[in-house]
């Protein structure tokens, strides 16, 4: 008989190599399996916490979405765990969550206001225990996320002792709020001072003021606020004391101003600026009343950009002009009566961020003027920092000064005029 030879050994090879694939098949399936059914587990979990985040059930939120990133990272998820976690208080395990999305989310505008919003929580709280060296942290984080000026004023208090007074002597409290204002002119030269008082929720409630080279000070009011409110008080000096004019801006949800209110000292004039606008939110009608039975109409064109409005003042027109930068936002205004005479004249400038960083406005007699009718002209020069306004510097047509004033954070402007 012939041998056997090598023959039986390779198909024995060829069998447990068809065992191999077909086992590395199954394998394959069943991994695939398992990683879809997970990512499909995530996908349900994040959806389930992103419906409760968003009807306010935030514990259900957190244990939704705790499943969905313990299986995965999820950036979405964790965004909205530590969403979930800072509405519910928690506000270590927001910060240690936001830290951890941060990185990858860095360019997202929500996560990083919600993880500086923690960062305050914190140092609030820090404060609150005389933990400062821990609450600084906390702040240094926060300045790092935000470059806001006031957190860097509120570490320099910490750090001082309770208080922070920059290089003019104006002072500030750990809130980083004003509590002593001194307003001063380009060369330095004390202009008047003030002494603010703020409520619990940080919002201005009255002003001491007195002028560089007067000794009396005089209080101005207390005011009601509201969430949608900016505020601005100007302060004239008259006689031996002052008189005051006030401005109150209500806003709509949607930034869509609703209301001004225009009031002087003790209430002897007021204006009050009512405005609607129609199912688009543009500007349809609009009425200044003062309690002098003075009115004024204001019909605009009921677009987004409206290139002019009319103006009814008793048996006068006036119609107003509008021009728009690049951005939509107006440059210029020209108020003429019937169209031949100009009444009033006004120029905005923007900087790059879209904010206005210069104003020239002219009054050549227009009624119900802003402050006091008449001819008057101002230039208004507002500075910012970390895009927060800080102060404003008012010039007359010959270029001398008119008056300065800083910008109270959370609550408005604090304006105070020379006596000429």
């Amino acid at each position: 008989q012939e041998p056997l030879g090598d023959e039986p050994p390779k198909k024995s090879l060829e069998k447990a190599v068809r065992i191999l694939v077909i086992a590395a098949v199954v394998l394959t399936t069943v991994i695939v399996a398992i990683t879809l059914g997970i990512r499909s587990f995530i996908t349900r979990e994040y959806e389930k916490g992103q419906s409760a985040y968003e009807n306010g059930r935030y514990e259900e939120a957190v244990t939704a979405l705790k499943h969905a990133v313990s299986w995965g990272h999820n950036d979405k998820a964790y965004a909205l765990l530590a969403g979930s976690y800072y509405q519910l208080g928690r506000y270590d395990e927001a910060y240690e969550t936001y830290g951890i999305v941060y990185e990858t989310m860095s360019s997202d505008e929500t996560v990083t206001a919600g993880y500086a919003e923690t960062c305050e929580k914190l140092a609030y709280r820090c404060i609150s225990e005389n933990n400062a060296e821990q609450a600084v942290v906390y702040l240094r984080k926060e300045y790092e996320l935000t470059s806001d000026e006031r957190v860097e004023r509120r570490i320099k208090a910490i750090e001082g002792g309770g208080s922070y007074a920059d290089e003019h002597g104006s002072v500030y409290n750990l809130a980083g709020l004003l509590e002593y204002a001194v307003c001063y002119d380009e060369n330095g030269k004390e202009l008047y001072h003030a002494e603010l008082q703020y409520d619990l929720d940080g919002h201005w409630q009255f002003a001491k003021a007195a002028a560089a080279d007067r000794q009396t000070k005089s209080v101005f009011g207390t005011f009601d606020w509201f969430e949608t409110d900016e505020f601005e008080l100007s302060v004239y000096p008259s006689g031996d004391g002052y008189s005051w004019i006030s401005e109150k801006k209500e806003l709509t949800g949607d930034e869509y101003v609703k209301r001004i209110t225009w009031i002087s000292e003790a209430s002897k004039d007021m204006l009050s600026f009512e405005y609607s606008h129609n199912s688009k939110g543009y500007l349809e009608k609009g009425s200044v009343t003062s309690n002098k039975n003075e009115t004024m109409q204001i019909e605009w064109t009921g677009e987004q950009y409206p290139d002019h409005a009319v103006l009814n003042i008793g048996d006068q027109k006036y119609i107003a002009m509008f021009t728009y930068n690049a951005d939509g936002k107006i440059e210029t205004v020209n108020v003429t009566r019937n169209l031949l005479q100009t009444v009033y004249q006004y120029t905005a400038v923007y900087n790059e961020d879209g904010m206005i960083t210069e104003t020239v406005e002219k009054n050549n007699g227009m009624p119900l003027s802003r402050w006091k009718p008449g001819k008057s002209y101002r230039r208004t020069l507002t500075q910012y920092s970390a895009h927060q306004p800080v102060s404003r510097t008012v010039y007359k047509e010959n270029g001398k000064l008119l008056a300065r004033g800083y910008y109270v954070d959370g609550c408005g402007w604090l304006m105070m005029y020379t006596s000429d």
